[in-house]
């Protein structure tokens, strides 16, 4: 079962062993009271653990084997739910180096972890209060033993929820630092949404989503528990520099949040070793104004070393006029006068979500095994159907049908009803599915133009004369005004060409795009009396 993030339960051999480790290296002598969940993973009376004087050793020489094991336990799975990701050392030593120069009177690591940043805070300035939080027992454990193993009698641990947990004023100024966990939106319990839509209100941040991860409710919670003058430096996936959810981010930033700096590490370095995200780093002082922020682009973690001193400013209104903050910060490429945003005159949206592809998408042949071919209709189902089409996909090159039925046909075919009443039953409770009336209705999507929205490089266009129907795997580009055929063969050619320019997406680590349809409405194209110039593939 591994170190997992729900129940902790005692006969799980690895949580034993880790607590008996973490009691061995002293973790109850340090940090303060227990929480009782921390107090039920040490054992009772005296402990010894083999590998004591080993991991103590590896300890002192600054690396993080109790942090190791958390990361080698838990699934990858288990450390997605609960959003951890351990951050590695060039990180925590350039924030915390930030952090210090600022000369904080405490130090409060909202995260902590196995207390990377907390740690690494105290040893530095053993005259600073520095305070670890994590929700986690088996993190805020190891955050204890550490500390033990190395002296660090300056540092208090709390197991509560950061989010939530009241701090106390000091006479001086604190300052936070952290990796806050990633969580999406679809994993936040609605009793944090509903605390977030709340103190967004009380901030005033009025273009407060509730698609923000969990990343975003910290950074909240980090200005609402600050105090004009404290300073806060995070490390975060960098994707609200660009999509909409980020816009209370990014206006924070620029009203009253008071920021100073971001860098962004490039996509294709790796920041984690088991987290697909790129990552970004905000430096803000509350209260500070914001005249302008500098931004940085680090090709490498290298680059980030004393972050006080990198990036350009960029200024306020520039800032403000964004709609991405990472196309800043991309080459100054000049469009052609007369171009348009492709959102001008296209609207692009994302493909039909079935709930349940496996029931509602079928090969060829087996829709004429169950006799349903007469209700599915060749559709486009994969991406890849859409990168090999060279600009023009045809019902001939889709591999699976739609399920595409309405309630008369239920009553008019037995297979169909069997299909329905038998292995719908499968599926029919799914979000989706009972979201729809009927639940077996897929919506059909019939894009003229359709293209694909996450890849290593720039999306691929194609028409779609049959007007074949979308699932979500790509999205479809449907014209505001009327467009004849050439226009729309101008279009697409173009828009496959080195020619268009424009939104980049947002990138993930490693190099992973992927284009949300309000960021590909962002690319710049010709105006539709320019089109024709594109009809020629080799114009």
């Amino acid at each position: 079962m591994g170190l997992g993030p729900g129940t902790l339960a005692q006969e799980d051999t690895q949580l034993v062993e880790f607590g008996a480790l973490c009691a061995a290296l002293g973790a109850s002598s340090v940090g303060g009271p227990l929480s009782a969940a921390e107090s039920a993973l040490l054992p009772g009376g005296e402990c010894a653990f083999p590998d004591t004087e080993r991991v103590r050793e590896h300890i002192l020489s600054g690396a993080d084997p109790l942090g190791d094991r958390i990361i080698t336990a838990r699934s990858a799975s288990d450390r997605r739910i609960i959003g951890q990701v351990f951050t590695p050392a060039t990180l925590v030593n350039e924030m915390v180096a930030w952090v210090l120069a600022q000369h904080p009177d405490r130090v409060v690591d909202c995260g902590c972890g196995s207390g990377r940043f907390a740690l690494a805070a105290a040893r530095a300035n053993p005259q600073s209060r520095v305070l670890a939080v994590d929700l986690d027992p088996v993190s805020t454990l190891a955050c204890r033993a550490n500390a033990a193993v190395l002296g660090l009698h300056n540092v208090r641990v709390h197991n509560e929820d950061f989010v939530r947990l009241p701090l106390s004023p000091v006479a001086g100024l604190t300052a936070f630092i952290g990796n806050p966990p990633y969580v999406r939106h679809h994993h936040i319990p609605a009793d944090l949404k509903a605390w977030a839509r709340s103190k967004a209100n009380e901030l005033g941040w009025s273009r407060w989503s509730g698609l923000s991860g969990l990343h975003a409710i910290f950074f909240m919670a980090v200005v609402s528990k600050s105090a004009p003058g404290d300073v806060g430096c995070l490390l975060t996936s960098s994707e609200w520099l660009d999509v909409n959810y980020g816009r209370a981010m990014r206006d924070a930033l620029l009203n009253g949040a008071g920021g100073r700096s971001v860098h962004i590490l490039h996509p294709e370095a790796r920041a984690f070793d088991d987290a697909m995200v790129t990552a970004s780093i905000m430096c803000f002082q509350r209260g500070h104004e914001a005249s302008s922020i500098r931004l940085q682009a680090a090709r490498t973690p290298d680059d980030l070393h004393d972050i006080e001193r990198k990036g350009r400013p960029v200024s306020r209104s520039r800032l403000e006029a964004a709609v991405s903050w990472t196309e800043l910060l991309a080459p100054g490429k000049r469009a052609p006068e007369g171009f348009l945003v492709l959102g001008d005159y296209i609207r692009v949206s994302r493909g039909a979500v079935t709930g349940a592809n496996d029931f509602f998408l079928l090969p060829g042949t087996s829709a004429q095994r169950l006799g349903l071919a007469k209700y599915c209709i060749p559709a486009i189902t994969r991406a890849r159907e859409v990168l090999g089409a060279n600009g023009r996909i045809e019902s001939s090159q889709a591999s699976r049908h739609l399920l595409a039925v309405s309630r008369d046909d239920i009553d008019t075919s037995k297979p169909l009803a069997d299909y329905i009443n038998g292995r719908g039953l499968e599926v029919r409770d799914g979000y989706v599915c009972r979201s729809r009336t009927p639940w077996y209705s897929v919506p059909l999507k019939r894009p003229p133009i359709v293209a694909t929205y996450m890849g290593r490089g720039r999306p691929a266009f194609a028409l779609n004369p049959d007007r074949l129907p979308i699932v979500n795997v790509v999205h479809g580009l449907y014209p505001k005004v009327e467009l004849d055929d050439d226009q729309l063969v101008g279009l697409v050619n173009f828009l496959n060409s080195s020619d268009c320019l424009g939104s980049s997406g947002r990138t993930y680590q490693g190099g992973l795009r992927k284009y949300e349809p309000g960021e590909m409405e962002r690319m710049l194209v010709p105006p539709p009396d320019m089109l024709r110039d594109w009809t020629r593939l080799d114009s």
